[in-house]
């Protein structure tokens, strides 16, 4: 994708995160956006974009949510490399797979920082969270990627974000 994509969307992410996402709000479940725009991101640019576009993201989140600095970017920087890869090898942008994966991964994000929080801190109520939060919110932000996915992929989005590589003469 372009750079200057890039610095906007880690711009505008904390603030549309907070600012347009509190009202759709199901009993205190938002949908990420940052982590359904990291798929996009991993499926049109590739790894290895996905992986630094998500650790940057990452990092973004965890300053302004004051948490453990850099557990989200690990974590994030996975689901952009995953997202890349199988962009590259498997998904097609239009097809509702799109939703499921990106809930799983939603979902393994919330599992793993559940499990780091009770190692390191104790008493954290896993079977709790993972009913009443994890679960829901991967199925949120699931459909909010496949909903933004549609849009992009209707207005012809997808072909504008992506980087234009020269091409060789013979």
């Amino acid at each position: 994708m372009r750079p200057r994509v890039y610095f906007i969307v880690l711009l505008l992410l904390i603030p549309l995160q907070a600012s347009l996402f509190n009202p759709l709000s199901l009993a205190g479940i938002k949908p990420d956006l940052g982590l359904a725009l990291l798929f996009i991101i991993g499926l049109i640019a590739g790894p290895a974009e996905g992986a630094l576009a998500g650790i940057a993201m990452g990092l973004l989140q965890d300053i302004g949510s004051a948490s453990v600095i850099g557990l989200t970017g690990i974590t994030r920087g996975l689901v952009g490399l995953s997202a890349g890869l199988l962009g590259r090898r498997v998904l097609d942008f239009r097809s509702p797979s799109n939703s499921i994966f990106l809930a799983v991964f939603s979902l393994l994000e919330g599992v793993f920082i559940a499990v780091f929080m009770q190692v390191f801190y104790g008493s954290v109520p896993f079977f709790g969270l993972l009913a009443g939060r994890i679960l829901p919110q991967a199925f949120y932000t699931g459909l909010l990627g496949f909903a933004i996915l549609q849009l992009m992929s209707r207005r012809n989005f997808i072909a504008a974000l992506q980087r234009r590589t020269p091409h060789k003469e013979l």
